[in-house]
């Protein structure tokens, strides 16, 4: 029986905090917007950015420009700011060549989230991808990861892997959902009852590459 990997994207396959932060300060800078503008940017989408963000900016700061260009100068500068280390792109080919389907699953808007995955090739490197916006439901609700199953193509059963940096959606959300669960933290938080806690997505393949047995 085939294994099951499920990944979270932002910061845990691709550091977005720091590309984040380097994505602003160039958004920013490429349209001359004032230290204030840069202060409130980094605020208000720290954890997760969409359009409507971009019709308060235009409210709060009088921006003349229309809220989809702004939208598309940040998602396109998001997509070049991510990075995602070269073992976890190795890892990822080394699950599928050993007979796991892996998944992403992710809160976020679809085109900007599609932009990341293309931009680092991860795309090429998963079987199936499955982001709130598009589906109309989020981590850590139980119906995200239903709706994950169905796109990596298992139908009706439980069980797998859920690995991700969020105590609630990817620990508390996967556990709900009857995942198996690998944390990827690097701080000393507590409180998460997942299964393992690693340092980085790369150490969590290395740890699934070791189980030798899991049903999906």
């Amino acid at each position: 029986m085939r294994r099951l990997a499920f990944f979270d994207l932002d910061d845990t396959l691709v550091d977005r905090s720091r590309g984040f932060r380097s994505c602003i300060r160039k958004f920013c800078s490429d349209l001359g917007f004032a230290e204030d503008v840069e202060g409130w940017l980094l605020v208000a989408m720290y954890e997760r950015a969409y359009r409507s963000d971009f019709e308060r900016l235009r409210e709060r700061f009088a921006v003349s420009l229309p809220v989809e260009e702004l939208w598309q100068r940040y998602a396109w500068g998001m997509a070049e700011a991510v990075t995602c280390a070269p073992e976890v792109l190795t890892g990822l080919e080394q699950l599928r060549e050993a007979g796991w389907l892996v998944g992403v699953v992710t809160n976020g808007a679809g085109d900007i989230q599609r932009a990341k995955l293309a931009r680092t090739g991860l795309d090429r490197r998963v079987d199936a991808v499955c982001i709130s916006e598009e589906v109309g439901c989020r981590k850590p609700g139980v119906a995200i990861f239903r709706e994950a199953f169905r796109l990596v193509g298992v139908k009706g059963r439980l069980g797998g892997w859920m690995i991700g940096d969020s105590a609630q959606n990817d620990v508390s959300g996967g556990r709900a959902a009857g995942l198996q669960t690998i944390w990827v933290t690097e701080g000393t938080e507590v409180g998460a009852e997942a299964d393992h806690v690693v340092a980085s997505a790369a150490d969590a393949i290395t740890l699934l590459l070791g189980v030798e047995e899991a049903s999906v």
